[in-house]
């Protein structure tokens, strides 16, 4: 689950072509609401009052604008690799808006230990040049507490065979998923599939592992 920056380059580059049509895309109500709906309902039962939420990989900020309203008083903060996505996510940004957009990656997050109540990752970690150093990076800037709330592809059944005939190693299963967070000292505490896309595109809720003595779960 290792995977080369040439990968992610490529990525960069599509996603910079797309940006200006990226909002009106057929894909945003199609896939990526009903994802995103699942998402923040996990996240509001997971984490009821954040005080600071990261969504990495927030293309146009659709996600983030959404979060701003379901969690008032929130600090928002939004990295996205493709550059072009960052210019689009700021000109949509309502004056006065408590959300701040920069480009960064996932294997570098651009914040200090411990910031972040809730992280987000809607569809990207596909994308992520190295999925471990990523994980990694989540992890460190996850505050007590906190949560990871991951979607992407998980492969299982026909979605499993499909992915393998083609070599689309970036996606996982489960059990490849479970082992690989637990590297980076996350669990998964909940599950839900989302809506229209079910289990195929499940919502984790991810936290840190309690290591000491001592201390309560969260």
């Amino acid at each position: 689950m290792h995977h080369s920056r040439s990968h992610s380059h490529g990525d960069v580059g599509r996603f910079d072509e797309w940006a200006p049509r990226y909002e009106r895309h057929w894909m945003q109500r199609v896939v990526f609401d009903p994802i995103q709906s699942t998402l923040l309902n996990l996240a509001s039962e997971q984490v009821p009052q954040p005080q600071s939420i990261l969504d990495v990989g927030c293309g146009t900020g659709r996600l983030l604008r959404t979060a701003s309203q379901r969690f008032p008083g929130a600090r928002l903060e939004g990295i996205d690799a493709a550059p072009q996505m960052v210019e689009q996510a700021i000109s949509l940004l309502a004056a006065g808006a408590p959300i701040r957009y920069q480009q960064g990656t996932a294997e570098a997050l651009p914040f200090a230990d411990g910031q972040f109540d809730l992280v987000f990752s809607t569809m990207t970690f596909h994308h992520w040049a190295d999925q471990r150093k990523g994980v990694n990076e989540v992890a460190r800037v996850l505050a007590p507490g906190g949560r990871w709330l991951l979607a992407d592809f998980i492969g299982r059944g026909l979605v499993r065979t499909v992915t393998q005939l083609l070599r689309l190693h970036r996606f996982f299963d489960r059990k490849g998923l479970d082992s690989f967070i637990a590297e980076a000292g996350l669990v998964v505490v909940a599950e839900r599939p989302s809506r229209w896309l079910g289990k195929s595109v499940p919502v984790l809720a991810i936290k840190k592992m309690e290591r000491a003595m001592g201390i309560e779960p969260t």
